[in-house]
């Protein structure tokens, strides 16, 4: 899933206090509504390190401006998420160039919606659903979609897991495959132990090894910092790992199985997955491109230390 416009362009006021819990950064999703309180230092939370081989990749929203994809998969990086929206009200304005763009380019491509609690959830699935439509569709080779999941939007912990429940269920239905949860430490709280049967994408800056939010032990994907470098992008991008091989990685992807390179495109003849048509196209931002409206500019550029960054 997972924000932020360090997910990738979340801004990085949102950083700040999204990440100001567990130790854990949003996954270039970030929000300004974001609470907890860093546990970085508890006896109770695990690290844990890559098994072996990672993968590098990063995770893009409209803070990003105009990416150059081919200079991006030039640099290294093999995978790459987009936002859709955050939430209903404020779609990616970027999502629509970055999805066909990242494909073309040759990177396997995931995105990823910032999930307000508060707002109707079947709004924001079908929101998903139309974004992803519109712009193309998931195809053989494509990631997952993915809920980020990274605030309570102020209400009780059980109303938060039941509607992020029935997101994942939903986009499942919709979708066909099962969808990955970004989040981190600092949510542990709220979520408990209520996801650790989805694919993990975690976010922790500036660690060695990444702590786990409850009910995980490994993950999938890392967001390792939401000030990265990468050719083909001007200013700062989150950059991410993946924990693995190609293999391991074209594995997760929709028909796996089929795609046995990154680069290259479904063979001739493979039928593409088609989305199902959305009832209604909502809008939506933060995290995967998915709406109108943009959130402020100023949170962009606004500069703020991350009290959740690990040692």
């Amino acid at each position: 899933m997972p924000t932020i416009p360090r997910r990738s362009a979340r801004a990085a006021i949102f950083a700040s206090l999204l990440f100001a819990c567990g130790g854990a950064g949003a996954a270039g999703c970030s929000s300004p509504d974001a609470e907890g309180e860093c546990t970085g230092a508890s006896s109770d939370t695990l690290r844990t390190c890559a098994a072996g081989p990672t993968l590098k990749g990063i995770d893009v929203s409209f803070y990003q401006g105009t990416v150059n994809w081919a200079s991006v998969k030039g640099a290294g990086q093999t995978f790459a998420f987009a936002r859709i929206s955050d939430g209903v009200n404020t779609p990616d304005s970027r999502f629509a160039a970055n999805w066909p763009a990242m494909k073309k380019a040759g990177l396997v491509r995931g995105a990823y919606q910032y999930f307000r609690p508060s707002q109707d959830v079947q709004a924001q699935v079908d929101l998903v659903i139309a974004k992803l439509q519109a712009a193309g569709g998931l195809q053989p080779g494509d990631l997952p979609p993915v809920l980020d999941l990274e605030t309570s939007s102020g209400l009780p912990s059980s109303t938060v897991i039941s509607r992020a429940k029935t997101w994942l269920q939903k986009v499942e239905a919709a979708f066909g495959v099962k969808p990955i949860v970004y989040t981190a430490a600092f949510m542990s709280t709220v979520i408990g132990t209520s996801f650790g049967d989805y694919p993990l994408w975690v976010a922790n800056y500036g660690a060695t090894c990444p702590l786990m939010p409850s009910g995980w032990t490994d993950w999938k994907f890392w967001q390792t910092s939401q000030t990265g470098s990468v050719a083909g992008i001007a200013g700062d991008v989150d950059t991410n790992l993946f924990n693995g091989s190609l293999s391991a990685l074209m594995a997760m992807t929709i028909d796996g199985a089929a795609s046995a390179d990154a680069s290259a495109p479904p063979p001739e003849g493979e039928p593409v997955e088609e989305t199902p048509e959305a009832a209604h196209p909502k809008d939506g931002s933060e995290g995967a491109t998915l709406g109108e409206a943009d959130p402020p500019k100023e949170t962009a550029s606004a500069t703020v230390s991350d009290p959740c960054s690990a040692l």
